[in-house]
């Protein structure tokens, strides 16, 4: 038997306190409990080689015939400028452009996806942003140290392609000429003075970027492009400072000259051969960086299909 529900009835005040109480619980629930998405590694590190190509195709037409110069000045000891004279004289300061550009994908495919993937793993929520100075640091360190086994082939090839000297008619010819003069193991020359120089540099101009962020947001109200700009700079001149030794120690491995004769002893002018123009490089770079990096995680978050939403 059914009971007759009186249609003047009214529920006790507890009742519906407790009837509101639920109601309230669900939206809440509702509101606060959005569906989550998840970004996949290859999201993260498609989007890294997106934004690192970008870099890379901006930073090599600048900095091409700067490091080509530096290359001549770290080998030979004479000035920058005599060195970047002389090249321009023999219209070879773009000589190793095309290796340069043919290389800056896997590069910066390498790079930017290693550093996304540490900040991802020990930054605050995987944002840089968050990090304090001394987890920006271990970052740039990490990622500086983890890239060198791949890429030191890549550069190599570009460093031998900078200097005439050599006699290269191109990349190819560089790369069959050292193959079959100096063996497979030549490609790696090098590696350990770039894996210290890369593990101090990368640590100086992330960990110098992060700091002078920080200071320029609570000492000014500057616009969030500015800063990012200056931060950058400033970690490049940090970065390559503290790192230059191993850069000419790096130099004289692959251009197969004595680190120690060459350039130890003739003292500190010498083995600081071409570090002011290779700052100005590096400025460059990390400028650019400092303004890449705070947006490629919202960009590989833009990048998530509807699929992988909960």
């Amino acid at each position: 038997k059914h009971q007759r529900v009186d249609p003047d009835f009214q529920p006790p005040a507890s009742m519906a306190t407790a009837t509101a109480t639920v109601s309230v619980d669900a939206v809440t629930k509702t509101v606060v409990m959005p569906k989550k998405k998840e970004v996949s590694f290859w999201r993260e590190a498609a989007a890294s080689a997106i934004g690192g190509s970008i870099h890379a195709i901006i930073e090599q037409p600048i900095t091409t015939p700067i490091e080509a110069s530096i290359t001549q000045t770290q080998v030979n000891g004479k000035s920058f400028v005599w060195n970047f004279k002389e090249l321009f004289r023999q219209g070879a300061l773009y000589r190793a452009l095309p290796t340069a550009l043919v290389g800056a994908v896997p590069k910066a495919v390498i790079h930017y996806s290693i550093l996304n993937f540490y900040i991802n793993s020990f930054a605050p929520e995987g944002d840089m942003k968050k990090a304090d100075g001394q987890t920006a640091t271990m970052i740039g360190m990490a990622t500086g140290a983890s890239e060198v086994m791949l890429v030191n082939p890549i550069n190599f090839v570009k460093f031998r392609m900078q200097r005439p000297e050599w006699g290269y008619t191109g990349m190819l010819d560089a790369i069959q000429t050292i193959y079959r003069t100096e063996g497979v193991k030549a490609f790696w020359k090098g590696a350990g003075a770039v894996f210290v120089r890369n593990t101090i540099c990368n640590g100086g101009m992330v960990g110098g970027y992060k700091f002078t962020e920080v200071a320029l947001s609570s000492s000014f109200d500057l616009p969030d492009g500015p800063r990012h700009m200056v931060s950058g700079a400033f970690g490049g001149i940090v970065g390559s400072f503290v790192s230059y030794p191993f850069e000419m120690m790096r130099a004289a491995r692959t251009h197969n000259i004595s680190f120690m004769d060459e350039i130890v002893r003739k003292g500190p002018q010498r083995i600081l051969a071409g570090w002011a123009p290779g700052a100005v490089r590096l400025v460059v770079t990390s400028a650019i960086m400092g303004s890449i990096i705070p947006h490629l995680k919202s960009f590989s978050e833009a990048m998530v299909m509807p699929s992988v939403l909960d």
